[in-house]
C-alpha cells in the first residue's frame, strides 16, 4: 500500500443491515485500497475485533452488528484468509456475549472461529515517568492481520467511542477495570488508549454507523439511524472524520486530543483525504453528543484549551448517581467498580464519593440504566 493511501478515509451509505446491502456497501467502502485483498493474503490468520461491550441484542446498537462481521468474514475467506472473531466483553462471559450479540451465528454462517481473550502478554507503557503494563491478549501474537470493527457511540469519559477506543477490548478481562483506576482522568485514560492502539496496530479499521448510539452512551443511549459505514487503515484519521460527522470538536474527543499530543497523523482534517461520500453528505444532523468528553461543559474547553481551564473543568466532572426506582440491587456496579467504593445498603448501591474516580464503569455496565450523572 502506498503511503498516501494510509490516510484515506472511505465513507459509504448503508441503509440497513440486510446481508446484500452490507456486502455492496463494504465492497464500495474498500475500493480506494483495491478491496480486502490489499489487507489479507491467502493463508493469513485474520482477527476481526468487534465492539462487544456486553451481552445485548444487535438492535440496541450497543455492539458491532453481526451482519457486518459476517460479510467481512465472507470477504476475507474469499481472499484466502482464515477468520477468527474475538473480543473481551466488559462484564458478561464471552459465551453469553457471543450468543446474544449474534456473533455466534455470524461465525457459524461464515465458517469462522470464535476465540476468547483469556491469556495475555505484557507490554510496558510509560506515562509521566511511571511504568505501567498493558496486558494484551496473547492471541494477537498468533494473528497475521487485525481488522478493527468499531461502533459509533457516545461516551461520558472520552466523548466518542469509535475506532481507537475499540482496541481497548484487547486488554484482557478485569485488567481493563484496573486501567480505569490507574488512569482516572479523561486525558490520561485516552493517552493509555492511544498506546494500546499503537501496540496492536490494526491494519484496517471500520466503523459501524448504520445505526449509531447517541445520548447516554455507550450502553443506554438512543439508537440513531445514521446509515453510514466508514473505513481507513489509520484509526486516528477515521475517528477524526467520525467525530466531524457527529458534530464533535476534536478537543471534545479525548482520544483525538491524546493523539494530537503524540503528533499522530490524521488528527486534522487537512491531513485526511475522504473517498466516497463527502463530509457534507455524511453529517448526522442534530446528533445528541450526550455528556461531553471532559464534563458537561466540554464545549467551553474546546474554546479555551488552557491548562488552568482544563483543571477547573476536571474538578467539575459529573459524579454517578443511582436511580433507586430503576435499580434492582443486582450489585454489578459494586462488583465492577475499579475503585471498590460502592456498597449495597438495603439493596441500593451507596457510593463513597470521596473515593470515586468518575470512570463511569458503573454506568457503562448497568443493564437497567439505573446510573445517571450529576
Amino acid at each position: 500500500m502506498q503511503e498516501d493511501q494510509k490516510n484515506i478515509v472511505s465513507i459509504d451509505r448503508c441503509k440497513n443491515y440486510h446481508i446484500d446491502t452490507v456486502r455492496a456497501s463494504l465492497l464500495n467502502l474498500l475500493k480506494p485500497w483495491g478491496g480486502i485483498a490489499t489487507f489479507v493474503k491467502p493463508g493469513q490468520k485474520v482477527l476481526l475485533k468487534p465492539n462487544l461491550l456486553a451481552a445485548v441484542k444487535p438492535e440496541e446498537a450497543v455492539t458491532t452488528h453481526p451482519a457486518i462481521i459476517r460479510v467481512l468474514a465472507d470477504l476475507i475467506r474469499e481472499a484466502g484468509g482464515i477468520v477468527f472473531i474475538g473480543d473481551s466483553p466488559g462484564n458478561d462471559s464471552p459465551e453469553k456475549t457471543y450468543r446474544i450479540t449474534g456473533m455466534q451465528a455470524a461465525a457459524e454462517s461464515s465458517n469462522s472461529t470464535l476465540i476468547s481473550f483469556d491469556r495475555f502478554n505484557k507490554k510496558d507503557y510509560y506515562s509521566n515517568s511511571n511504568k505501567y503494563e498493558l496486558e494484551l491478549a496473547a492471541i494477537l501474537d498468533e494473528m497475521d492481520v487485525v481488522i478493527n470493527v468499531a461502533k459509533l457511540k457516545t461516551h461520558p469519559l472520552t466523548g466518542l467511542t469509535a475506532a481507537v477506543k475499540n482496541i481497548f477490548g484487547c486488554i484482557v478481562g478485569t485488567k481493563k477495570a484496573l486501567m480505569h483506576y490507574d488512569f482516572p482522568l479523561p486525558r490520561d485514560f485516552s493517552r493509555m488508549l492511544v498506546e494500546v492502539y499503537l501496540a496492536v496496530k490494526p491494519e484496517l479499521s471500520i466503523i459501524d454507523a448504520v445505526i449509531a448510539l447517541e445520548g447516554i452512551g455507550p450502553r443506554k443511549g438512543n439508537p440513531r439511524d445514521a446509515g453510514l459505514l466508514m473505513a481507513s487503515p489509520n484509526a486516528v484519521a477515521l475517528d477524526t472524520i467520525a467525530a466531524e460527522t457527529a458534530g464533535f470538536k476534536p478537543e471534545q474527543v479525548t482520544t483525538l486530543a491524546a493523539a494530537r499530543e503524540k503528533a499522530l497523523y490524521g488528527t486534522y482534517l487537512s491531513e485526511i483525504v475522504t473517498s466516497g461520500l463527502s463530509l457534507a453528505e455524511s453529517r448526522i444532523r442534530n446528533f445528541d453528543m450526550g455528556t461531553a468528553a471532559e464534563g458537561k461543559i466540554g464545549r467551553f474547553i474546546a474554546r479555551f484549551p488552557l491548562a488552568w481551564c482544563r483543571g477547573w473543568v476536571e474538578r467539575r466532572r459529573p459524579y454517578p448517581i443511582i436511580d433507586p426506582q430503576a435499580c434492582n440491587g443486582c450489585g454489578k456496579c459494586r462488583d465492577d467498580c475499579p475503585a471498590q467504593i460502592i456498597s449495597l445498603v438495603n439493596g441500593v448501591p451507596d457510593i463513597d464519593y470521596s473515593g470515586c474516580i468518575r470512570c463511569y464503569c458503573c454506568r457503562e455496565f448497568c443493564s437497567r440504566g439505573a446510573v445517571n450523572l450529576k
